[in-house]
């Protein structure tokens, strides 16, 4: 595998003054680029955040205040017909590694998916989550896209929104619509930064907190003579379970709405998330 002559803090370095020069462009609004230190991103799981006032998702206090969440990684590429994925591209293609590797009580090397785990649980939530990655092994083409402001038409993201499974390797060509992960094949949309900020700027996300939080107020609202109505909503958002993860308890609250709805109204309702 022929690996890129930049680091992965180079590549950071890169796209992120990328990112706030095509806002500014874009908005006439400066951004800035949080960064936490490494200490700190262990267990925040994301190199780099931003918060773009235009976006729904609100700022979290646990995540800087930010509400779109950056992880970097830098890409091999390999060259060889014997390369384990050449079966699914029959050419050059590119890899990176989504755990890190690190020891176990024994001095084994073993797969470490914190930072993985960190993430989707970002995602989970509906805030946009990307891991970002070179297509070229030049310092050089770096430094020129940069200057030419053409390099986020070259910095490949993957949505983790959109990955259903865990993985260990990602593959891609720089030509390529879609990422391939493995250890069992998963395909997801490849895109580029201008392109996602522009999707995100017209679609209106709503944060499963947010949207609990409105369909209690039309509930409440509705005048019902029955008082187990009453009752029951107001249970609704009762959850005394002290070990059921933050992330997970919009989505228990949304369940009981459902049940609710089902019972008092008799009508099954169903929610699809808006990004597929």
């Amino acid at each position: 595998m022929r690996d890129p002559n930049f680091s992965e803090s180079q590549l950071q370095q890169a796209v992120n003054c990328a990112y706030i020069r095509h806002i500014y462009e874009a908005r006439s609004q400066w951004v800035f680029a949080h960064v936490p230190s490494l200490f700190t991103e262990f267990d925040l799981g994301w190199d780099s955040a931003f918060y773009f006032p235009w976006l729904h998702p609100p700022p979290e206090n646990d995540y800087e205040g930010c509400n779109y969440f950056i992880q970097y990684k830098l890409s091999g590429q390999l060259t060889s017909p014997g390369a384990k994925q050449w079966e699914f591209w029959n050419n050059e293609y590119f890899r990176f590694k989504i755990p890190h590797s690190t020891r176990d009580v024994n001095g084994d090397f073993i797969d470490d998916y914190h930072q993985w785990d960190r993430l989707k649980e970002l995602a989970d939530n509906n805030y946009p989550t990307f891991y970002a990655t070179n297509s070229t092994l030049s310092k050089d083409q770096i430094i020129s896209e940069s200057n030419a402001g053409s390099l986020l038409n070259t910095i490949p993201l993957l949505d983790v929104r959109l990955v259903a499974s865990q993985h260990k390797l990602v593959t891609f060509t720089p030509s390529s619509d879609y990422f391939l992960m493995h250890s069992e094949k998963e395909e997801v949309k490849k895109d580029i930064f201008p392109n996602v900020i522009e999707l995100l700027s017209e679609q209106s996300f709503e944060h499963p907190r947010e949207s609990n939080t409105n369909l209690l107020k039309i509930l409440s609202g509705m005048e019902k003579e029955n008082k187990s109505w009453h009752t029951d909503i107001s249970k609704i958002d009762q959850i005394t379970d002290e070990t059921i993860p933050a992330s997970l308890r919009p989505w228990i609250m949304r369940s009981k709405i459902a049940n609710f709805v089902l019972k008092h109204i008799g009508v099954n309702m169903l929610w699809l998330p808006k990004n597929g």
